[in-house]
């Protein structure tokens, strides 16, 4: 049929396949319907060109037309309303040869005979670059799949341009005559160019060099070509008045070429490469269907599987899934013995999200290889794991990342509880196992991140926090029970919410401590009181319900503050959200973690006294040791013996777990722990009643309510002042003896109640008591100055009534840091704060900014650290470098002279019968000095004792 009254000189596919464009010689631009298997016209035709039109594209989006012709001019298309966008773009000085939109449809190219390249901004139509082409002019242009190159044709050859920076890639001489045609392969990795030479010819696009042999059955022009969408053929249109097909594998003809009675002067394919459009010479426009065309000549085709392989490929590289699949079975059906069809079936199945049928073709693949008859295919069977190695190594992923969580979980989309072997049983049967075994099978060595990631995320869970409250539902209450269908009365309302909540965060299992502990069973609550703190840690998301929070209340004022447990619940975690009694948000904030609003850890640093960066990101372990027993001092907890065993997992430590130890027993073993471990004597700095367990350790943790004891902290001047003044007056061999002592002395060992204490000695003379209750003592003591103390013990001893032989000591627990030397627990944690070498200075005695202790640390520690630098720089100030090494160890040791002249906190110690002492307790700390810091002899009563 006529569509137009002249010539038809170009053709173009909407992306939706149901309409085309053409452009003619009689300056008319006309979109047609082919949805009923026939070309039909589509309103009014788009009239704007003053002379004969000479291409057409068509956007990325099917709002757009662009056209170029004979009047030098482009004209962008609105498609409904058939205007122009704006004035035509008269920028050309030639003819306008061809005109193609870029992939995101943001940029038009333009080529002409003027032998220019403009790039257009499609939105303002307004020119962003010239690109100069070959003299001869521009006869084609083409983008390549991801925009970022151009490709032009011209006389004899073809010009690849960089769309980012307008620069020439590179030349390729491509034919003989004019080039009229240029397309990409859609994964651009090949052109396929047209010519005047009657010839096709594919062009290897990072390179320019050919791929086999042109096509050249042909016997005049070609006008046209066309690309199928998924590159595995081409179609060309020829002034011979055919229409050939082509296979962009072989390069060979495919099928019978359509017979036409005119000149065929352009051509398209639908983007399902199942239609094929023609224009002619007299203005007509033919509509062809692709399969009946090919499909005969494809079967006779005796390389066809490879035509099927190719287009499964391709169509996989499109999303066509169901396609790819087809092309798949029919490459297993022409050729069964080869492993590529159920390769190919496979990636299908696999990109279709059918896993589970994914399986099946890819062990036939791998038996199809092994039992291949050359040694190259057999060869490409070491590409590829076979099913066990895959399932095995998932396996050992999953079983290293539940070391780190609960032991029973709620699965929140089921709502069921499920133990450890049911959770793997479970993801076995996920989707999400399917998927990650279906595509590691692809990879050799085996890729085991995706596997961790896939595993993380679907085992991640959520942690409950809260406050028990009078009846919470217990294990045997939920267990074989669905949490969701369960009478929502009472605290199984909040564990519904709890898991709904965690369920629409994105994880798949919930714990609370009410119903995912089997209480009856020892050895797991053992398990799980010395592993919850490394539960709530490795958790996705903890969730903190406060029950009596509303919005007339703060977080400050809840109960769940008071609790010894919620500690560690909160300090373990990454994430944390806070909810009100209505399960809204506290203070409305929506963030994702409300361990990064300021507001809130604000609120609980000044409710929970624990510093702001601890509440963000804390650290377990034994540093700091009496910091973190002041935080937990005023807790409580509903069993005696919780409120030790809640610590076991900020400090680190892994201990039985004996409900009915009682507390002081419970409270003295985690101590003893600390002590032992980290040496860390800190834990001895306490006020109140003895323990039981062990007389130096406190019979409650509310004994570390009071902030820890602190002494003067000596200025530098002070400390330079004191050093010079012990040069004068304190022997040197006195110093050097005592130092040496104490840099000998072991650190604390304690175990099995006893602790074996290095200490600095000081006998108590006389005692005089005070009126009054508490008892005070008066007390006097070889080598310190006289004293009070505080106790609810009487010292019997000096009773006039009843002389005693009983000794008493009043020590000084020996600490490393009075060496200016880490204690045994900051060894290894410490590196970075040691005692910088001596380095010219123009002032010896400043201190640099990173000579600093960090933020927190005791004064005691800074003061031993000042001396240690300070000794460094009196040495150089005072010596030549040859008597350096001497001078420094003696201002070290009279350094260490003076911190032990300073105030500290002493220890009174009573000795029993088998020789060992006990602490007599104090309501106060016992500040005590020495008389005169000249008199190094009155220090040099230096022990271990063992305290019982």
């Amino acid at each position: 049929m006529g569509l137009h009254t002249d010539k038809v000189s170009v053709v173009a596919f909407f992306k939706d396949g149901r309409r085309v464009v053409t452009g003619s010689w009689d300056c008319a631009l006309r979109i047609f319907n082919i949805e009923k298997g026939a070309v039909a016209r589509v309103g009014r035709p788009f009239v704007g060109h003053s002379n004969k039109v000479f291409s057409v594209a068509v956007s990325p989006d099917d709002r757009r037309i662009a056209s170029g012709g004979k009047d030098n001019t482009i004209i962008i298309w609105d498609v409904e309303s058939k205007q122009m966008l704006y004035n035509p773009l008269a920028k050309h000085t030639n003819w306008v040869s061809s005109v193609c939109f870029s992939p995101d449809g943001k940029r038009l190219a333009s080529g002409s005979y003027d032998s220019t390249v403009i790039m257009w901004d499609t939105e303002t139509g307004t020119a962003l670059s010239t690109l100069p082409g070959p003299l001869s002019g521009v006869s084609s242009v083409a983008f390549n799949p991801d925009g970022l190159k151009l490709a032009c044709g011209s006389l004899r050859s073809i010009l690849i341009w960089s769309t980012d920076n307008a620069e020439l890639v590179f030349k390729i001489n491509a034919h003989e005559k004019w080039v009229l045609s240029v397309v990409w392969s859609p994964d651009g990795q090949q052109l396929v160019s047209t010519s005047y030479d009657k010839t096709v010819r594919f062009w290897d696009s990072s390179n320019g060099r050919q791929i086999g042999k042109p096509c050249t059955s042909h016997t005049s022009h070609i006008n046209s070509l066309a690309i199928s969408s998924d590159g595995s053929f081409i179609t060309t249109a020829s002034d011979d008045r055919t229409v050939q097909h082509w296979s962009t594998k072989s390069h060979q003809q495919i099928g019978q070429p359509l017979e036409h009675s005119v000149d065929v002067t352009c051509v398209a394919i639908s983007p399902d490469a199942k239609l094929l459009v023609v224009g002619d010479l007299h203005g007509e426009v033919q509509l062809w269907s692709i399969k009946d065309t090919l499909s005969a000549a494809v079967q006779l085709c005796s390389s066809s599987h490879s035509y099927f392989a190719h287009r499964s490929k391709v169509k996989l590289g499109q999303n066509l899934y169901a396609e790819a699949l087809s092309d798949a079975e029919k490459v297993i059906e022409l050729n069964p013995s080869s492993y590529l069809g159920y390769k190919l079936k496979h990636a299908a199945l696999h990109e279709a999200q059918r896993y589970n049928d994914a399986i099946e073709p890819f062990k036939i693949m791998l038996s199809k290889l092994d039992d291949a008859s050359d040694s190259q295919t057999r060869q490409l069977r070491q590409q590829y794991l076979g099913l066990s190695e895959v399932e095995n190594a998932i396996q050992r992923i999953v079983h290293a990342h539940l070391e780190n969580a609960p032991l029973r979980l709620i699965n929140t989309i089921t709502g069921n509880l499920y133990d450890r072997q049911a959770q793997i049983d479970t993801f076995v049967k996920s989707t999400e196992y399917k998927e990650i075994l279906s595509s590691s099978l692809l990879h050799r060595p085996l890729q085991t991140g995706p596997i961790r990631e896939t595993v993380v995320k679907y085992f991640s869970w959520a942690m409950l926090s809260h406050r028990w409250e009078t009846k919470e539902p217990r294990l045997h209450e939920i267990q074989h029970k669905n949490v969701y269908t369960l009478r929502p009365v009472g605290t199984v309302v909040k564990l519904q919410k709890f898991c709904k909540i965690a369920r629409d965060a994105g994880h798949c299992w919930a714990w609370s401590d009410t119903c995912c502990i089997d209480q009856n069973n020892n050895l797991e609550v053992q398990e799980s009181v010395n592993s919850m703190f490394v539960w709530y840690h490795h958790s996705a998301l903890t969730i903190i319900y406060l029950s009596d929070v509303s919005k007339s209340s703060t977080l400050a004022d809840s109960v769940w503050n008071t609790r010894g447990w919620t500690v560690q619940e909160f300090l373990a975690p990454t994430i944390v959200l806070f909810y009100q009694a209505d399960w809204t948000l506290y203070l409305d904030d929506r963030s994702p973690n409300h361990k990064e609003s300021v507001s809130i850890m604000q609120e609980l640093e000044r409710s929970t006294g624990i510093n702001a960066r601890a509440l963000v990101a804390f650290s377990p372990g034994m540093r700091d040791a009496r910091e973190k027993l002041q935080w937990a001092s005023c807790r409580v907890t509903t069993l005696q013996e919780d409120i030790a065993y809640s610590l076991f997992g900020i400090f680190d430590v892994n201990l039985p777990v004996i409900y009915g130890e009682k507390r002081q027993k419970a409270l003295g073993r985690l101590l003893q722990e600390i002590i032992a471990h980290s040496g860390d004597i800190s834990a001895l700095d306490w006020v109140g009643q003895s323990s039981s367990f062990n007389s130096c350790l406190p019979a409650s943790i509310a004994s570390y309510r009071a902030p820890p004891c602190t002494v003067p902290f000596l200025s530098e001047d002070e400390i330079h002042s004191s050093v010079t003044s012990l040069r004068q007056t304190v022997a040197m061999e006195s110093a050097s003896k005592l130092y040496t002592v104490l840099d000998n002395l072991s650190a604390p060992r304690f175990a099995n109640g006893r602790l074996q204490l290095p200490c600095i000695t000081f006998p108590v003379t006389k005692v005089k008591r005070g009126a009054g209750q508490p008892r005070t003592y008066h007390i006097k003591a070889d080598g310190l100055q006289d004293l009070e103390i505080t106790t609810t013990d009487t010292l019997v001893q000096f009773w006039h009534g009843k002389p005693s032989s009983q000794t008493f000591l009043l020590v000084r627990p020996w600490n490393r840091h009075d060496l200016g030397l880490p204690d045994f627990a900051d060894e290894t944690q410490n590196a970075d704060h040691q005692p910088e070498p001596l380095s010219p200075s123009d002032d010896l005695f400043a201190l640099s900014p990173s000579d600093n202790e960090r933020a927190g640390s005791p004064s005691l520690r800074r003061e031993s650290s000042l001396i240690i630098r300070l000794g460094q720089r009196l040495s150089a100030l005072w010596l030549g470098q040859e008597e350096l090494g001497d001078s420094q160890s003696h201002t070290r040791e009279l350094g260490l002279v003076v911190r032990l002249g300073q105030s500290f906190s002493a220890l009174l110690l009573a000795q029993q019968r088998g020789g060992e002492y006990k602490r007599i307790a104090s309501s106060c700390n016992i500040i005590a000095r020495v008389r005169d810091t000249t008199c190094v002899d009155d220090m040099m009563d230096v022990r271990t004792l063992e305290i019982l």
